[in-house]
């Protein structure tokens, strides 16, 4: 991996690119949404040494009163597909979400330049890390944000005012908003990007986005970026004499594009096929940022519309995919292929100590951001459920019984798609069956009894005991209760 400076190696893998960690996260939409919400709601959160304080207080209404909206026209009418669509649609489409992906991408993109000693090369490969330099990517536009007095300004103002220090944007202010009501929040979360719908809100990804153009042209579409530099200025710091040289090409050495090599075998695990995606080509060709934006999410949001028409099949196969996924290490590997590499000049090898490879990696980053929450994705699919409980439970010593894999795997069909991806199509039944016998397991319903008030207690011990005394007849009467499930789905439907 190269380096400027050994001693900044571990910071290294906490690069530009975890900037765009929603690039990944977001191709898994409900994780994307929730998961940000869950682990950032609270008052102050640490990751590698940066610290981020993101509330999402006062920012999640709307998606509260959709969700409530839902469950009450659940209990009216039955729960339809579309409702379940909706529901994830407006939740993406929003300020809300462009909020929480800019909370996150610009603080982290200037801590690791400054790690890097890389701040005097951000523009050269389109990124914009402060305040001010992003500010002057989207003079004109109408945004609007709070600033610390609490009044309302143009975003670009308070930009200017945040400076090199994001923290600013962190500071807490109780604000008025067009219906009277009083919110308080941070200053993130009261910028108003004007979402309204699908086209503003790619239109909205794409200004905000603007400073991290870099990130996603050369990590996603592996275009290149010439770092130009002026010696005498760098050396002498003096601009006296113009004597300009490339120290440096910025570009992505994986074979083919992150996006042909990620996202799309990502896609693929959500059920998609080539025809329900844009055509590499297409997408490597793309400008404008918002095009990139929209080859991103709008076909997981198409997977989530195949999933609803059909859940069962969609949920199974979904499911045996991303555990292949993991058993195989294909997930790990095509996430690695998104990464910045560099060829340097020998006069910047020689005087600013760079060498030529692999600059930053953000499968590497994202394998390691998601470890560190307790979840190995770069191991087996058991330890992988050993680290969700572990992570639910609050136990290092939370186990999960292990899953037999080649079980698993023959409840579906293995086949090849054009691209050479793998693919499993499950036999929702055998799936189903599987997953009942492996749930209705005594030391599955022990740890869930570690969640609740009964934990350690002499009534725990006899449930356990019991469960795992009955588990055949306990598992008849699952899977009773699910066919009933599956058969109203089924009606639901058609």
């Amino acid at each position: 991996m190269k380096k400027r400076r050994p001693a900044k190696s571990n910071k290294i893998k906490n690069i530009i690119i975890i900037v765009l960690a929603a690039v990944i996260v977001i191709e898994t939409i409900g994780i994307a949404v929730m998961g940000i919400m869950n682990k950032l709601s609270d008052s102050e959160k640490e990751h590698s040494g940066i610290e981020l304080n993101i509330s999402l207080e006062g920012a999640t209404g709307e998606v509260t009163s959709a969700v409530s909206s839902l469950i009450e026209g659940f209990s009216e009418n039955g729960i339809r597909p579309e409702d379940i669509t909706g529901l994830i649609r407006k939740t993406v489409y929003s300020d809300l979400l462009v909020n929480t992906i800019m909370s996150l991408s610009y603080p982290l993109l200037f801590q690791v330049l400054t790690n890097l000693e890389m701040m005097d090369f951000a523009t050269n490969i389109d990124l914009y890390p402060t305040g001010p330099l992003y500010a002057q990517k989207i003079q004109g536009t109408p945004y609007t944000c709070c600033d610390k007095d609490g009044i309302r300004k143009p975003l670009t103002e308070v930009l200017n005012n945040v400076g090199s220090d994001w923290t600013y944007m962190d500071t807490v202010v109780t604000w008025t908003d067009s219906d009277g009501v009083n919110k308080t929040t941070t200053l993130w979360n009261t910028i108003k990007w004007g979402v309204t719908d699908k086209e503003s809100f790619y239109k909205v990804m794409a200004d905000m986005s603007a400073g991290l153009r870099g990130v996603l042209e050369i990590c996603i579409q592996s275009k290149s970026r010439v770092v130009n530099i002026n010696v005498v200025d760098f050396l002498l710091k003096t601009d006296a004499l113009p004597i300009n040289m490339d120290a440096a090409t910025i570009y992505n050495s994986s074979p083919k594009s992150g996006y042909e090599t990620c996202l799309i075998h990502l896609f693929n695990t959500l059920g998609l096929k080539d025809g329900e995606y844009p055509a590499p080509a297409e997408v490597c060709s793309y400008s404008d940022l918002g095009d990139i934006w929209k080859a991103i999410l709008e076909p997981v949001l198409f997977a989530v519309d195949k999933t609803a028409a059909d859940p069962v099949t969609g949920l199974t196969s979904m499911l045996i995919n991303f555990a292949y996924a993991i058993e195989s290490g294909s997930l790990c590997n095509n996430m690695r292929s998104l990464k910045m590499d560099g060829d340097f000049h020998e006069l910047a090898t020689a005087v600013m100590g760079f060498e030529d490879g692999e600059i930053y990696n953000l499968g590497n980053s994202l394998i390691e951001i998601i470890g560190e929450m307790g979840i190995d994705i770069s191991g087996s699919f058991n330890n992988l459920l050993d680290g969700l409980l572990k992570t639910i439970s609050k136990s290092e010593y939370a186990v999960m019984p292990d899953m037999d894999m080649d079980r698993l795997f023959s409840c579906a069909t293995l086949s090849t798609l054009p691209n050479g991806s793998t693919y499993y199509t499950a036999d929702s039944q055998k799936t189903i069956d599987f997953l009942i016998e492996y749930i209705v397991n005594e030391k599955i319903i022990e740890s869930v009894i570690a969640l609740t008030p009964l934990s350690g207690t002499s009534e725990a011990a006899t449930i356990v005991s019991a469960i795992g005394q009955s588990k055949d007849s306990l598992t008849v009467i699952v899977k009773t209760l699910v066919g009933l499930v599956l058969q109203k789905l089924n009606e639901i439907n058609t």
